[in-house]
């Protein structure tokens, strides 16, 4: 798991049975998600770009699933 939390630096703030620091990077995740989802929502109305929008769009998902598991997995530590 450390060789994966420099792809997560949000993660390193998430401190063992410290609760508020738990739900503080899951909302961040939660909110950049919801704001990426947004801009790419927008930009998937361009004919053209809709398939690299869908790829982009699966790929932060990803991003942020694991982000949230890897946090949580930090807290149980």
């Amino acid at each position: 798991m450390e060789k994966l939390l420099p792809l997560f630096p949000l993660n390193s703030m998430v401190k063992k049975d410290n609760v508020v620091s738990l739900v503080i990077a899951i909302v961040i995740y939660v909110v950049v998600a919801a704001v990426l989802g947004v801009v790419l929502g927008i930009l998937s109305g361009i004919a053209i770009v809709n398939i690299i929008v869908g790829i982009v769009s699966a790929l932060i998902w990803i991003y942020e699933v694991v982000g949230i598991v890897l946090a949580i997995l930090t807290f149980i530590k």
